[in-house]
């Protein structure tokens, strides 16, 4: 009970498909540390991948492994940076967490300086309610003028075969 009580504590609720993520340096020296990450799933997933970036280096994915009751969780070596961590669950509709730090995950480097990506993701919690109404609105004026567009080239299409049959009866 003292351990979920501090993973919500420490770590961060992602939305969606996830719950609570955790991350905690085990240790850490100056080329390498020890980071367990946890995330917890609230429907079931083939497979879970935490996804870590930092500016340009390579990406990093590494698949979790299945801890029981829909938390999915590694500890792994690295490089000793703040990185941006994206969950994915494989096989789950939305499947992709939003992109957090892993400070905001919970994770402590102590007093050891550890570079923190010059592109950080947003720390709000996403897109604002007016801005998904205008996104909403623009997909569906794409959706009709589609639609209207269909309809135009099939009624075309009907009128030109008309044509056409009438001048082959002549």
């Amino acid at each position: 009970m003292k351990m979920v009580a501090m993973a919500l504590i420490l770590g961060l609720q992602l939305g969606g498909a996830f719950g609570v993520a955790t991350a905690e340096v085990d240790s850490i020296s100056e080329d390498s540390m020890i980071l367990s990450l946890e995330v917890e799933l609230r429907s079931s997933a083939q497979a879970v991948v935490a996804h870590l970036a930092f500016d340009d280096d390579p990406q990093i994915a590494i698949p979790l492994l299945g801890r029981g009751g829909g938390v999915f969780g590694i500890r792994t070596e690295i490089a000793p940076k703040n990185y941006v961590v994206v969950f994915e669950a494989i096989g789950v509709d939305d499947g992709l967490s939003p992109p957090a730090l892993l400070t905001a995950l919970g994770a402590d480097f102590g007093d050891n300086e550890v570079p923190t990506p010059t592109t950080v993701p947003p720390s709000d919690e996403g897109l604002s309610p007016e801005t998904k109404r205008f996104g909403w609105l623009a997909l569906a004026l794409s959706a009709g003028s589609l639609s209207l567009l269909a309809f135009w080239v099939i009624v075309g299409r009907d009128k030109e075969d008309e044509t056409s049959d009438v001048s082959e009866e002549e």
